[in-house]
């Protein structure tokens, strides 16, 4: 079942869009500024905590995630605040 973002705090992705013609100074400063925000936006939203019902595609050493079933990280049924060490995931 699909998490509904009317019971959950979910994070939503950005992504750029085709940009206006532009002159090419104008439209290169530009494109390398929505990179940039685009960039540093994905880092908070993978950094934030975010219910998850299956683990992610590539954990790093410090994410924290709400745990909701079916995913059962811990083995034991428990839902809730897990932390990534590095190695596997532990309850907060």
């Amino acid at each position: 079942m699909a998490l509904s973002d009317k019971t959950n705090q979910l994070v939503t992705k950005y992504t750029r869009r085709q940009y206006p013609e532009l002159e090419d100074g104008v439209r290169l400063y530009i494109q390398e500024e929505f990179r940039r925000i685009e960039q540093s936006l994905s880092t908070v939203a993978e950094a934030s905590i975010q219910v998850a019902e299956a683990p992610p595609a590539n954990p790093v050493k410090g994410m924290v995630r709400y745990a909701v079933s079916p995913w059962n990280p811990l083995n034991n049924g428990y839902n809730g605040l897990v932390v990534y060490n590095g190695t596997a995931w532990v309850a907060v």
